[in-house]
């Protein structure tokens, strides 16, 4: 504890000193570094919104503006991760600014940093301090998405004793009480009480509480639109070219048993869709199909345009569950991408590679794809957007295309023939070029290419990373290799996690959907690096970006 204690201490007293070097802006100085680092945050640049924040809360300064500083630089911390500091800015915020009105913008932040730091008790006591009603819902939100984690029923007790009227807990120990089947006279006692308790208060708000039973009526319906293609299935073939939607559908089926656990009745209904628009007009004019809540897929044009009307017609959640086309949801509220754009995935590599090796210009080679110039021509013009300089960009096709006349501070590979990045390196290596570089994980064969190509400073942009040290990943691994007897693909794991987390987000009907979405990034409890709708995105913004040390792909930034 004293160990902990000092450490706080000197984080506190290092920026302290910081802001100490920096305290003497006057009034419009502090203002407008003030609207710059606002802005930073706004375009997520949230390491540069911190370091031009971080003078702006020196005791010095006492104007209104003050308090928001120290907001913007807690709330940057949380973004990065940093949940020490934001706990030290906050508590400094909120000594030094009770009277801040949006002091309820601090304790719902301080909530959500003590549930990361799993420190679940002084997370409740934060929350319990935010007076406005408008807050409720979020809160209670929050409060489920974390606590519902808890499995240990005395853990879910002693918080309860700290937090009498707290109704997510209370409904979070009758539901524990009623799985259980060692629950004591004096567990089933509690429950009752408890259930009488909250009975008459639930019965007049949106707190959570058990509103889907095992029967079908109250059920999330969940249609799954992908080209199965029955008509050319044989069994005695070991692998098929639409391999990759039988492994989708194994992991979906393994997540409808695991929310089955969690008390989330979820049914799924397969559809064999291709490109047939007549076929599909069919099946949403079925009386039964106007029941479905969740439709995964389908995976072409010609149909996606049928169901995304029939989503918007029936207040039904589309999700794409492979695309990276930002358009499919640009205009539609009830469309999502599982995965991230090509333009989140260019933001975020962009925002690794220029904090942490101060890139200013790219070199860019791409393959002979449409998806290839697609993702490449993005990059470009995010690159374009951040400052950079383009040296080149260009399809690589032999090693003369590789440019030597101007260096580039970092190249940028987007190609998916997994025999062409290994070319590309080779090419880079034979020109000298040594700088950085950044490319699309399909650009690669893990299995058969050599390791020493990833030896080099060589950052990907891997969608399918696996992080099988990851209980959930074991676990999954496990219970798919008992059910299919063999090892689960990437797909595998991304059906399963896409059930498991729209399964979840959908457990307290539509109406709590988006505000589930917006609550917190849920990177935990999923075999995949999780799910980030935050600030009412439509499209997943979680990246993995991995790079090869110590014999393993390790994830250096998301």
């Amino acid at each position: 504890m004293r160990r902990t204690k000092n450490f706080f201490i000197f984080l506190f007293l290092s920026y302290s000193a910081i802001a100490q070097q920096q305290a003497n802006l006057n009034e419009k100085d502090y203002l407008l570094r003030y609207k710059k680092a606002v802005q930073l945050y706004a375009d997520q640049k949230f390491n540069e919104a911190r370091d031009l924040l971080a003078p702006l809360t020196n005791k010095k300064y006492n104007n209104a503006v003050s308090p928001y500083a120290h907001y913007y630089f807690a709330s940057s911390s949380y973004k990065l991760n940093k949940y020490y500091d934001a706990r030290i800015m906050l508590r400094q915020l909120l000594e030094r600014f009770p009277g801040w009105s949006e002091i309820d913008d601090a304790y719902y932040l301080y909530g959500n940093v003590a549930f990361a730091e799993n420190k679940p008790d002084e997370a409740l006591q934060a929350l319990s301090r935010v007076t406005s009603k408008s807050w409720r819902t979020s809160i209670e939100n929050m409060e489920y998405a974390y606590l519902s984690k808890i499995k240990d029923l005395s853990q879910l007790k002693q918080l309860y004793q700290k937090s009498p009227d707290n109704p997510v807990l209370a409904q979070l120990i009758i539901d524990a009480i009623q799985r259980s089947k060692n629950a004591t006279r004096d567990d089933l006692e509690l429950s009752d009480r408890l259930t009488n308790q909250f009975s008459q208060r639930n019965a007049g708000s949106n707190s959570p509480k058990k509103t889907r039973q095992n029967d079908d009526s109250d059920a999330i319906n969940v249609a799954v639109m992908l080209p199965f293609r029955l008509f050319e299935f044989d069994a005695s073939k070991a692998t098929r070219a639409n391999q990759y939607v039988y492994d989708l559908y194994a992991g979906m089926k393994l997540a409808q048993e695991k929310l089955a656990s969690e008390q989330i009745n979820l049914n799924l209904f397969a559809f064999d869709i291709e490109k047939d628009a007549k076929q599909m007009n069919l099946v949403v004019a079925n009386r039964g199909f106007g029941k479905v809540d969740v439709i995964i897929g389908p995976l072409y044009p010609e149909v996606n345009k049928i169901v995304n009307t029939f989503a918007k017609s029936n207040d039904a959640v589309q999700v794409h569950p492979l695309s990276n086309n930002l358009q499919l949801v640009s205009d539609d509220k009830s469309a999502f991408l599982a995965s991230p754009s090509y333009e989140t995935q260019s933001q975020k590599a962009l925002e690794y590679i220029v904090n942490e090796k101060s890139a200013r210009s790219v070199s860019i080679y791409y393959g002979n794809t449409r998806k290839d110039s697609t993702f490449a021509y993005i990059y470009r013009d995010k690159a374009v957007a951040k400052g950079l300089s383009v040296v080149t960009i260009r399809r690589f096709n032999t090693n003369d295309d590789i440019d030597t006349k101007r260096k580039a501070d970092h190249i940028f590979v987007s190609c998916s023939d997994p025999t062409l990045g290994p070319k590309i390196i080779s090419a880079l290596d034979k020109k000298k070029v040594s700088a950085p570089v950044v490319a699309a994980s399909s650009a690669f064969d893990f299995e058969s290419s050599s390791l020493s190509i990833f030896n080099r400073e060589l950052f990907l942009i891997q969608l399918d990373y696996i992080n099988r040290d990851k209980e959930e990943v074991r676990n999954f691994r496990s219970a798919f290799i008992n059910a299919q007897n063999i090892s689960p693909s990437y797909y595998a794991y991304w059906g399963y996690d896409m059930v498991l987390f729209y399964g979840r987000m959908l457990r307290m009907g539509k109406n709590r959907f988006r505000a589930n979405l917006d609550a917190i990034d849920y990177t935990q409890g999923y075999t995949l690096e999780g799910f980030d709708y935050t600030n009412r995105s439509h499209e997943n913004k979680i990246v993995p970006i991995v790079k090869y040390e110590d014999g393993k792909f390790v994830e250096v930034a998301r």
